[in-house]
């Protein structure tokens, strides 16, 4: 048995490396080289699978005569040429329609609307005026945000329809009612439809909504909000007809009303594997690729009561000093990297892209990971001068 996976990055292709199967890779021209261990386990191609004009020749030619009995992805850019890549050869993938309905923010919506409605917020297309300006009834914030967007970039929050900028007037934007409440993701693995559910993280945002951190489990959430909030993401789903294969959810919970942001079939990024793994032992890498060969969710022993990821981050500048790891009151750092270095420059933080490294924490109790995430977000790591 065969498995293709596009796009592995080194912990995703480690992972591969443990399923009872022979691995095909496929990295693009410039992507960050796997571990020798697992290039020797398995064989790497390097296609550009984002261009889907070299793409499909590509399949066609190197992959077809290995005969795959699955094609999947969990990049970001990789999970649709994978999807038609599957469809292409007859083989265990994600249907591409399904990644297209949550590749693509409004059609998510329209499913929703059609299956789910309850757990819409007010949405309009940005071409739509008339629609636009009912979203602002009321004195009601309105979020703007692109149709196919990711890391929260050219995200916006609106207090008015003349606030909508004219290049934003577009169907390329989607606008939606601003969802009160907290903010949590759900990592879930779906299997001939049936949906389990692994982890749901608490959020901490900027106020561009920007992720600064991740909490598992959730400190906000008792077990019966729990339950809504797997119940209205398993509805979420259905709607958009995900029947195999992994999928990261983002929600808003006030009180115990659930709103979907937005939904994708793969793992969620920023650590949140790594949390899955320390709190409940689900080796959750593995199974987000080797659903597709019947690896199934295999789990471990859990090492911590709770875990979470802190992004740092610091004013925009030139970087002057770049602290050490710290030593916490609160909880430990069991992962500590830094992306910059003095003389390095600090843009502001507009999206993920622009956060300057992340630290993973671990503790107690979800309570005692809340204090550790406060105090390590009260330290400065990074020390920048800005521009005169």
């Amino acid at each position: 048995m065969t498995l293709v996976i596009l796009g592995a990055n080194p912990p995703t292709a480690r992972a591969a490396a443990t399923l009872d199967c022979d691995v095909i890779h496929v990295q693009l021209p410039d992507a960050e080289p796997l571990d020798p261990a697992s290039r020797e386990t398995s064989t790497v191609f390097t296609a550009d699978f984002k261009d889907p004009l070299a793409f499909f020749p590509f399949v066609d030619e190197f992959i077809r005569p290995r005969s795959p009995a699955a094609i999947v992805s969990i990049t970001e850019f990789g999970m649709e040429p994978a999807a038609v890549a599957a469809e292409r050869l007859g083989v265990t993938g994600v249907a591409s329609d399904v990644v297209r309905a949550t590749r693509d923010k409004l059609k998510m919506r329209e499913a929703l609307e059609c299956k789910a409605p309850h757990l819409n917020p007010l949405f309009a297309r940005g071409d739509d005026p008339a629609a636009v300006s009912r979203l602002f009834a009321d004195g009601a914030a309105v979020v703007a945000k692109p149709v196919d967007g990711g890391g929260s970039k050219d995200v916006i929050l609106l207090g008015r329809p003349a606030d909508l900028p004219p290049d934003r007037r577009s169907a390329a934007t989607l606008l939606e009612r601003f969802a009160g409440g907290l903010e949590f993701s759900v990592e879930g693995l779906s299997l001939n439809g049936r949906h389990t559910f692994v982890g749901i993280a608490e959020k901490g945002t900027s106020d561009r909504f920007v992720e600064m951190s991740h909490l598992m489990p959730p400190l906000s959430l008792d077990s019966r909000r729990q339950r809504l909030v797997e119940r209205a993401v398993a509805e979420l789903l259905d709607a958009i007809a995900l029947t195999d294969g992994p999928s990261h959810t983002e929600v808003k919970v006030d009180g115990d009303e659930v709103v979907i942001i937005e939904t994708h079939t793969r793992l969620g990024g920023d650590g949140i594997a790594e949390l899955v793994e320390l709190t409940t032992g689900v080796e959750w890498r593995r199974a987000a690729v080797g659903w597709a060969v019947g690896a199934g969710l295999r789990r471990r022993q859990a090492t911590a009561a709770a875990a979470a990821t802190v992004f740092i981050t610091a004013p925009p500048g030139r970087v002057t000093a770049v602290a050490p790891q710290p030593v916490l009151t609160h909880g430990s750092i069991v992962q500590w990297d830094v992306t910059v270095q003095p003389g390095d420059e600090v843009p502001p933080i507009l999206s993920s892209f622009d956060r300057l490294g992340m630290a993973t924490l671990t503790a107690a109790s979800p309570g005692e990971c809340a204090a550790a995430i406060a105090e390590f977000r009260a330290l400065t790591i990074v020390t920048t001068q800005a521009a005169d």
